[in-house]
């Protein structure tokens, strides 16, 4: 089964749909300011979005927490949290296995939700690429992929969004490794 995730960008700030989504019966139960590193010792010319999170080890702080290790493909790297004073350390520790750092992002994301959903809203506003909405919908998870995106950017619209069937969604990681917008039907493809 393939789940399908929207990651749109929007053409309007972060207050206009914050606007949209509280008018609609949303409310932000969630906000969080997150630092994902990523590192890997692959190519990753022409992979998908997905192939590129499979292929990379990524860190994630929230909040300036310390880092935790997430996706950690290396069997002798048995940790699951870097200290925020020794991410040089780790790094230097990465690359005796041949790990580069490939990725090095930040983004403010703020989830909504309103009774009777299953899954959130999420706006995110991604630092170098812009702001997106991301969201998937496990109810949805039985269809196919064209009928799940449809779903998707169908009940989007029912919360105030005009999004058209036909817009594709944007790859952070592969905008980010392109450096050019790069786009896909699904984020998770």
């Amino acid at each position: 089964m393939l789940i399908v995730e929207l990651g749109i960008k929007l053409n309007k700030d972060f207050e206009y749909y914050d606007k949209v989504l509280r008018k609609n019966g949303l409310i932000n139960d969630f906000m969080v300011v997150t630092h994902d590193l990523y590192y890997t010792n692959k190519d990753l010319d022409g992979l998908t979005e997905s192939e590129m999170k499979r292929s990379c080890i990524r860190l994630r702080s929230c909040n300036g927490d310390n880092y935790n290790i997430q996706n950690n493909l290396i069997n002798d790297l048995n940790i699951k949290e870097v200290l925020n004073n020794k991410l040089n350390d780790f790094e230097k520790r990465l690359e005796t296995f041949g790990y580069k750092k490939v990725f090095d992002t930040t983004k403010k994301d703020f989830h909504y939700h309103k009774a009777g959903m299953c899954n959130k809203i999420q706006l995110q506003q991604i630092e170098n690429i812009g702001l997106l909405v991301y969201y998937d919908n496990k109810e949805y998870y039985e269809f196919d992929s064209d009928t799940q995106r449809k779903m998707l950017i169908q009940e989007l619209n029912s919360y105030g969004f005009n999004l058209s069937y036909e817009v594709l969604g944007l790859d952070k990681l592969r905008t980010l490794y392109y450096k050019k917008e790069m786009y896909s039907k699904n984020q998770n493809g």
